[in-house]
């Protein structure tokens, strides 16, 4: 017997940060902090790798030459993250996760409806090309760790308690993830509900029976996605509760 759903977005939809660069900038300050004064050698080489970040950073936004997300990974898991101590990156990731101004960004008007639908039996998840663990106690610090079924986002690998680099297995290929998400949790693509806040979503409002257009989404978007997908455009809270209600 298949089943609902409601599958969401992170960045854009859930918390504001259109893209994971915050999280990574803390992470890099806070190794860097680690570093002084018993590591000078590794300070350099970080501030040095954050100014090539920050460059790549720069040429993605303004659109220069290729897609600089796979180097911008690359640059960050060899130069920074390798090597590092997995209970050091879980306490950075912690310590971000529960600033006042990283949990004012958690977008609660719409993990409320969500998490009411959740306790009502609903299956409920997230596919982000974000980072997992980062996106969990994110949402643990908020009181909302425990109102989604499922996380399916990019990790960081290890090896005996050692980083190794970031995934990037979501990334373009969203709505490929989501069709298998459904297949194997056997979930009714008609009566699932996807929500998302940009043209990289685009994929999976076309697979699924009922798409939802974030309170972020900028105007222009929204309109194009409800006239192309039928997305439903919530006006506010409420609006999306009676909606999820029907799911």
């Amino acid at each position: 017997m298949t089943c609902s759903a409601i599958i969401c977005d992170w960045n854009g939809t859930l918390f504001e940060d259109v893209d994971e660069e915050a999280i990574v900038k803390a992470i890099i300050v806070d190794l860097a902090k680690s570093y002084i004064p018993s590591h000078p050698f590794k300070f350099a080489r970080l501030i040095k790798t954050k100014n090539e970040l920050e460059m790549l950073n720069r040429k993605r936004k303004q659109g220069l030459g290729n897609d600089h997300i796979v180097e911008e990974l690359q640059t960050y898991s060899e130069k920074l993250i390798k090597g590092v101590p997995m209970s050091l990156v879980r306490r950075l990731v912690e310590k971000y996760s529960n600033r006042r101004d990283v949990q004012n960004k958690v977008v609660f008007k719409v993990l409320r409806p969500i998490a009411e639908r959740h306790r009502a039996g609903i299956t409920t998840g997230i596919l982000s090309a974000g980072y997992s663990y980062g996106i969990q106690m994110i949402l643990k610090s908020a009181g909302y760790g425990d109102c989604f079924d499922f996380y399916e986002a990019n990790i960081l690998t290890e090896t005996e308690d050692r980083a190794i680099g970031f995934t990037l297995s979501i990334y373009k290929n969203k709505a490929d993830l989501l069709l298998k998400l459904m297949k194997d949790m056997d979930l009714d693509p008609q009566k699932t509900a996807y929500m998302g806040d940009s043209l990289d979503d685009v994929g999976c409002f076309e697979v699924i029976g009922r798409p939802i257009v974030s309170f972020l989404t900028p105007e222009a978007l929204k309109q194009k996605f409800a006239q192309e997908y039928r997305a439903f455009i919530p006006e506010d809270e409420s609006d999306l509760a009676r909606y999820l209600k029907n799911i």
